[in-house]
């Protein structure tokens, strides 16, 4: 399970990234691009540390994950358009219950 939420974790890094590729090819946005790289580097970075440390690359992921969940909650009831905010929306919500999940099943309580 430790292997498959650390899979998630990499590729949702990676749609984030191209995600903020795609805002700024598609409507010229450098806050796209910039949301979107720094959010994928964060998740890339809690896969990255959770290859040594399990639980602190989860709780990065998690907390990443429920804040873009809100973000894009929000977004999508503003604009009622599933795309970019919907399919954010459904990632970060698949990605938070892995994280915590997977948390749960490990035991990790608290900050690690």
């Amino acid at each position: 399970m430790l292997q498959l939420a650390q899979t998630v974790l990499a590729l949702y890094g990676l749609l984030l990234i191209a995600g903020g590729l795609v805002g700024k090819l598609k409507s010229d946005s450098s806050v796209s691009l910039a949301a979107g790289g720094i959010s994928g580097l964060v998740a890339l970075y809690a896969w990255w540390t959770g290859r040594t440390d399990p639980a602190t690359g989860l709780l990065i992921g998690l907390m990443l994950a429920l804040l873009l969940t809100g973000i894009s909650l929000s977004r999508f009831i503003r604009t009622r358009k599933l795309m970019p905010a919907g399919v954010l929306l459904i990632a970060s919500i698949v990605t938070a219950g892995l994280m915590s999940y997977t948390r749960n099943l490990l035991g990790i309580t608290g900050s690690g």
